[in-house]
């Protein structure tokens, strides 16, 4: 009897224990006991409008998405979980990979497969860039403009060795690869790779930001002083600063746009270089006149900075990589147009109408380095340059 007892007693500490599981999530909601917010990078659904009786399934929808969003404990249960799988080094996220010593990497894109050699660029394609380079360049130098085309390498590109050991390069060639060895035989066009020299400059100091796709400001003053190097070579008057003109310092940040996919609080933070001008910051906000008006996709930026005493003029066609780099040119630059967007013939001409620049400058991340340009952007481009 004593063994069916504690059988029964147990029986009922099991459903007991079950219940409150099953009803915790709703008292926290109710009682207003829930920390409802985690890093999801999206909106959560709000509450939906009144029931229209006419269409009941509506408002069902829209109560089920806000429920999902804001159930009691929602982001507790998130956090646990997530804590879990990072403790055993699992990405709780499929954009985000994992790496040694706290060093996160993006895995979107298809990046890691393109590290792989998996991603090879079809001879089609390659030719096709190798044309539509070669035509901006000669439709730009027809108008008395000079053309500049960076890559800024992927950040698992200059530290492979944080990578899970179960991520190897593969035996072919990347993308970046590839494409610069099709140029070297079939073209005179050269793009500027910054990868040697973030290489160089990652013993001296960390180039890339360990929670965040991107560079830091070490990786984008080295990839920049690259560039800046091939504006001498074109433009033999132009004197940028030197290393010395910036005060280097550091100090404790947030988590980079990695570490708030994986959304755990207090878990990822690293310290942040920050380059400050020693005579002060020169640049000056400046009217923008390429019109946002051309670029038909959301979010796109347009903006102007400059520096009095800068020699050149340019205009700068970025992704999310020339953020930091920005720093840079504007204080050196007279004139930098930004534009988070890639080269567009239509807003160039409507551009040159009002201000001659002295340099185009094209800078992707290595990931969205190649856009196949369509045969007739090449043909009119080839048109234009013709032309003149």
């Amino acid at each position: 009897m004593m063994v069916r007892s504690l059988s029964v007693a147990a029986n009922g500490l099991m459903s007991f224990a079950f219940i409150v599981m099953i009803a915790l999530p709703a008292v926290a909601q109710f009682t207003g006991f829930n920390r409802t917010s985690v890093a999801e990078n999206r909106e959560l659904a709000d509450f939906p409008e009144a029931l229209d009786w006419r269409e009941p399934e509506r408002f069902t929808q829209a109560f089920d998405a806000y429920y999902q969003d804001h159930f009691g404990l929602r982001a507790l249960l998130i956090e646990t979980y997530a804590r879990f799988r990072v403790f055993f080094r699992v990405s709780p996220s499929d954009k985000v990979v994992i790496g040694s010593d706290g060093w996160l990497f993006f895995n979107g894109n298809k990046v890691l497969e393109n590290y792989r050699g998996l991603r090879p660029l079809k001879i089609y394609e390659l030719e096709r860039t190798r044309q539509h380079l070669e035509a901006k360049r000669d439709w730009l130098n027809a108008r008395g403009i000079e053309y500049i085309y960076a890559v800024a390498p992927d950040k698992h590109t200059i530290y492979p060795e944080f990578l899970p050991g179960r991520i190897r390069q593969g035996i072919g060639p990347t993308r970046l690869e590839q494409l610069l060895d099709y140029l070297a035989l079939h073209s005179d066009f050269q793009i500027l790779d910054l990868r040697n020299a973030l290489r160089v400059g990652k013993s001296r100091h960390r180039v890339y930001h360990k929670t965040d796709t991107h560079w830091n400001l070490h990786g984008a003053r080295i990839g920049y002083k690259v560039i800046a190097d091939r504006l001498r070579v074109l433009f033999p008057e132009f004197d940028p600063k030197g290393d010395e003109a910036y005060t280097v310092s550091w100090e404790a940040g947030e988590p980079g746009d990695l570490g708030r996919i994986i959304g755990i609080e207090g878990l990822y933070g690293e310290d942040q270089v920050n380059y400050k001008p020693r005579a002060g910051a020169c640049p000056q906000t400046l009217e923008p006149e390429i019109s946002p008006d051309y670029f038909k996709g959301a979010g796109v930026t347009t903006d102007a900075r400059g520096c009095a005493e800068g020699q050149l003029q340019a205009v700068f066609f970025r992704d999310s990589f020339g953020n930091a780099m920005l720093q840079f040119l504007q204080e050196d630059l007279q004139r930098v147009d930004h534009v988070n967007r890639r080269f567009e013939q239509a807003a160039m001409e409507a551009y040159i109408a009002r201000r001659k620049p002295d340099v185009v400058i094209e800078m992707y991340v290595e990931r969205l380095m190649v856009r196949i340009a369509r045969p007739e952007e090449i043909a009119n481009l080839q048109a234009g340059a013709a032309a003149e």
